[in-house]
């Protein structure tokens, strides 16, 4: 902690430092005397690590403290820790939750403390403890009366930020998902990964697919380039493992891939990898018109044709999750399960919209020039 005032790894939280955590979140009376921490999330998040931190309190302390927090702290693994700066993951999750955690119909744990150092990319974040709620494993994949309170949930997040004048005021920092050097890093990465991804993942897969990976690196620029939407402010991440049910509502976490582009983006990802192939099949239709529906009631137009292509789109892209996934770190085997099955069903997904046909067919929004080189 020399060269910053927070501490980055769980070992260096002392319990005079929670104690001025939670004073300055507004509970002055809390006084913490000891905690117990205990790892949360093995195997369902892989960019950062998770503790639940019991807390003991003396006798003259406020009752409304909390009886527990969780804090998330970067990757020891140095390899993830490389993927996250090339991507400013941990950055962008501390923004989102300084600058727009308070402005999101999108349920989110409290935030007690979000600190981030760019000179060394550590972090830490001090979080609402959301013990109690309903957790569905990504594995099992999503019921359906529950993918669509998480399509209501995401069309009304995007509603607030839909073309939000904020993109050039205060959420400034947030980068489009085409930027430099997103697009770059991210062909970088997948081209690197999947050789070896293929020697453990190759089971099954058609080879359609493995030529989808092979050219794949070469037209991520073009998939990203998805300008001509309607831009709001993406979660990136929006899959089952990071979505926490409430009754009829929900809360998100892992906001750290958090970017300014369509909303099909999202919408892509959760239905691609977040239910199971058949659940996908017999409600994909249905879901992107209820997410379109929620939309229109809040005022807001996304043509059908314009929504998906982008969900197409989207699809194709979202290969690169389980991919790079894979890259960081399999730290076991809920790891190695959760990839594997993401990537059975994204895959899957991009067959059955055809969606490798968007390697040499043009956007309609733009008959003028060919996006894709030639067919996988």
């Amino acid at each position: 902690m020399a060269t910053k005032d927070f501490p980055s790894k769980i070992e260096d939280v002392s319990t005079d430092w929670l104690t001025g955590v939670l004073q300055g979140s507004g509970f002055d009376g809390a006084e913490i005397t000891d905690m117990q921490v205990e790892v949360i999330g093995e195997g369902v998040g892989i960019m950062g690590l998770l503790y639940r931190v019991k807390l003991s309190y003396s006798e003259t302390s406020s009752k409304e403290a909390p009886d527990s927090v969780v804090i998330k702290v970067p990757s020891p693994h140095e390899q993830t820790r490389h993927i996250a700066r090339a991507f400013m993951f941990y950055g962008k999750e501390i923004g989102f939750y300084r600058d727009a955690a308070k402005d999101t119909p999108l349920g989110t744990p409290k935030c007690y403390a979000a600190h981030h150092d760019s000179e060394s990319d550590d972090f830490v974040l001090v979080l609402e403890d959301l013990e109690g709620t309903e957790v569905i494993s990504q594995l099992d994949g999503c019921p359906i009366d529950k993918a669509e309170i998480a399509i209501d949930a995401l069309a009304r997040h995007h509603a607030a930020f839909w073309e939000s004048e904020r993109f050039a005021g205060d959420l400034a920092w947030l980068p489009y998902g085409w930027d430099v050097p997103f697009p770059q890093a991210i062909a970088q990465g997948f081209s690197e990964a999947w050789p070896s991804f293929m020697e453990i993942f190759s089971d099954g897969v058609s080879e359609r697919i493995k030529k989808v990976g092979e050219k794949f690196p070469t037209v991520t620029g073009e998939m990203l380039e998805l300008a001509d939407s309607p831009i709001t402010l993406a979660h990136g991440d929006f899959r089952l493992d990071n979505i926490f049910f409430q009754n009829n509502d929900l809360k998100v976490i892992d906001w750290q891939i958090c970017i300014k582009t369509v909303g099909g983006y999202d919408v892509g990802y959760f239905l691609s990898q977040s239910l199971t192939i058949e659940d996908r099949r017999n409600h994909e239709t249905e879901l992107l018109d209820r997410y379109r529906q929620t939309l229109n009631e809040l005022g807001l137009n996304y043509p059908k044709d314009q929504l998906m292509e982008d969900y197409r789109r989207s699809v194709l892209f979202c290969l690169a999750y389980p991919v790079q996934g894979s890259a960081a770190a399999l730290v076991n085997e809920r790891a190695v399960q959760l990839v594997a099955e993401m990537f059975g069903r994204v895959s899957t997904a991009i067959e059955d919209l055809d969606a490798c046909l968007l390697y040499t067919s043009p956007s309609p929004r733009d008959r003028t020039r060919s996006r894709m080189p030639s067919s996988a």
